[in-house]
């Protein structure tokens, strides 16, 4: 709307029809502040005094419906004839509205500029020598798949739960070729406990570790991280943007270095995980009670602090049933909390 000093100026002397009815932007805001002074001044505005003041019927048709949109108006019961909404109680109600309107155009900026700087970085991305800028989640699964053949010493994951994480365990589900390795290849895993809220994360630990991963489960991973040999290193950020922009591959060896120590880091601070009868068979112990799969999993999920929905929704059983089967454990176990019957299995070497 216009200033103050403008209202008060006479809407006939600073009025120029010509035109008024294709104006836009600042233009067309200053017609329609034009019209509405001369709406409010008239008390009740209608065709046939709105023309005495200069305006033609194109731009009266066109200011009284921006007007009625806005709150200024209100339909009348006569014909070409249109009611001033008091200016008490019109005015704060638009510049509540656009107060609305312009704080969520700020909170969007951030968001639109990354959005602009993704559409013109895809057409202008700098290449370092020893360092790719990944721009997509397809970009960055299609060079984790290439760090993953390539291996040939090492290969160390550690998966948040982001896009990319959710995208290549379905992937794995689909072709559990995926997971092949050539022989001798060091492979560590370490998945965030995050991530076993996922209904299908447990089965995929049990098909890593099937096929020779060493597989642990930390909290608190703050990215995901893919080190292959000592040649190359990723880091996945679509934990915290989507669309995986601004993932990185690392080449430079003291960038590659920090990552790895990180790495370590989390494989330190994670809680081994494999199923209890592998850990059985090698150890020749038995179990005091009988253990089945089911068993193995919840006291597996107890070691790492897992919820009862958790836990429950990886067995694929109700809460009520995991709160029973945990109790049994407990006691069985001789364990004062629930995390020290899972340590103590741990201990004895069934999980």
């Amino acid at each position: 709307m216009a200033t103050m000093a403008e209202i008060r100026q006479d809407d006939r002397m600073n009025h120029d029809p010509r035109g008024d009815a294709d104006l836009h932007g600042v233009a067309f805001e200053e017609f329609v502040s034009r019209m509405c002074v001369a709406c409010i001044r008239l008390g009740t505005a209608d065709r046939g005094r709105l023309r005495e003041r200069g305006y033609s019927d194109a731009e009266i048709d066109l200011g009284t419906a921006e007007l009625l949109a806005r709150g200024f108006l209100a339909h009348s019961d006569e014909e070409d004839t249109w009611a001033v909404v008091p200016p008490r109680e019109s005015f704060p109600q638009y510049l509540e509205i656009m107060e609305h309107r312009t704080a969520l155009a700020r909170a969007s900026i951030p968001e639109l500029d990354n959005q602009w700087r993704r559409a013109v970085g895809r057409g202008t991305r700098a290449t370092l020598p020893d360092l790719d800028l990944l721009s997509s989640v397809p970009e960055v699964i299609e060079r984790i798949e290439a760090m993953h053949r390539s291996a040939r010493q090492r290969l160390w994951w550690a998966l948040d739960a982001s896009v990319v994480t959710r995208e290549l365990l379905v992937r794995v589900a689909a072709d559990e070729r995926l997971l092949a390795l050539a022989d001798g290849v060091d492979v560590r895993l370490v998945l965030d406990t995050s991530v076993l809220n996922e209904p299908w994360a447990l089965d995929r630990l049990e098909r890593a570790d099937a096929q020779g991963y060493s597989a642990r489960v930390g909290n608190g991973v703050p990215f995901g991280v893919l080190v292959c040999d000592d040649e190359s290193v990723l880091v996945d950020i679509s934990a915290y943007d989507p669309d995986g922009y601004g993932s990185l591959a690392l080449r430079r060896r003291p960038a590659r270095q920090a990552v790895i120590r990180l790495f370590e880091a989390i494989w330190s601070l994670s809680t081994p995980f494999g199923p209890t009868s592998q850990v059985l068979e090698a150890t020749g112990e038995e179990p005091v009670a009988p253990l089945d799969d089911r068993d193995t999993k919840v006291l597996a999920l107890l070691s790492i602090g897992a919820s009862d929905k958790v836990i429950a929704r990886q067995i694929g059983s109700s809460v009520r049933t995991v709160e029973r089967r945990i109790r049994y454990l407990t006691d069985h176990l001789g364990a004062a909390t629930r995390f020290q019957a899972g340590v103590q299995a741990v201990r004895r070497g069934w999980v």
